[in-house]
């Protein structure tokens, strides 16, 4: 295996495209997201809804849907990082040791998510998902200024991006913060986590669409940038 061909790695003498890599790295999470949480709500398992994108990695289908993709997913995104890093190389920018570093934070990340199940394995979970979702974003905002001469469109669709995942991790964190903060001396921290996940969804109706928002905003801003990749 190759991670330096001229134009994407090379895998058992097969070359893949980092046009390839880019359009993999955000179509297989849309598609393992909707589907898994699509088999998750259709089958009943539901304890609610709206519920948390990672509340789908549930025993059965949904579960091996969500685990296998998101940890092919993670892999990629690290592979994506070196990839887009080496890129822009020649350029003198502190940007391109953040791009890498938050880049390969957020798919080890991912892939960490992908088995710590927000049922057996809260805090891990939690921890992972932060890391996901910020490393994700300082990954997508350093990649915006080391592609500022890329197309016109390219760079509004990537600040559309960074704007969506911006705005819903401020309303996913502070809609459970407030609501966790105000019902402190009601909520029973000891409880199963579906006890508690049952007692904070006034907080969760709000806070998982914005993680959804979340998101979709990821995937905007790295399709984004494979619109804009052979074109910088």
């Amino acid at each position: 295996m190759s991670w330096n061909t001229k134009n994407g790695i090379k895998i058992a003498g097969t070359e893949v495209s980092d046009a390839l890599l880019i359009r993999l790295g955000w179509l297989l999470p849309m598609m393992t997201v909707v589907t898994s949480m699509s088999i998750h709500a259709l089958s009943g398992h539901a304890r609610a809804i709206p519920f948390f994108v990672s509340e789908s990695d549930y025993p059965g289908l949904e579960g091996t849907v969500f685990t296998t993709g998101l940890a092919i997913t993670g892999v990629l995104v690290c592979i994506l990082a070196y990839r887009l890093n080496l890129a822009v190389q020649e350029r003198d920018s502190k940007w391109i040791h953040i791009s890498l570093y938050s880049g390969m934070l957020a798919g080890m990340s991912l892939s960490v998510l992908a088995f710590a199940n927000v049922y057996d394995m809260l805090l891990i979970h939690s921890i992972a998902s932060l890391l996901v979702f910020v490393g994700g974003f300082v990954w997508g905002a350093s990649m915006h200024k080391l592609y500022s001469n890329s197309t016109p469109y390219g760079s509004k669709l990537r600040s559309v991006g960074l704007g969506m995942t911006a705005l819903g991790i401020v309303l996913m964190n502070v809609s459970l913060g407030v609501y966790v903060f105000w019902k402190r001396d009601e909520l029973s921290m000891q409880d199963a986590h579906v006890d508690i996940l049952n007692q904070i969804q006034p907080a969760i109706n709000i806070a998982a669409p914005a993680e959804y928002l979340l998101i979709a905003g990821l995937m905007v801003t790295l399709a984004s940038i494979g619109r804009d990749y052979q074109k910088d």
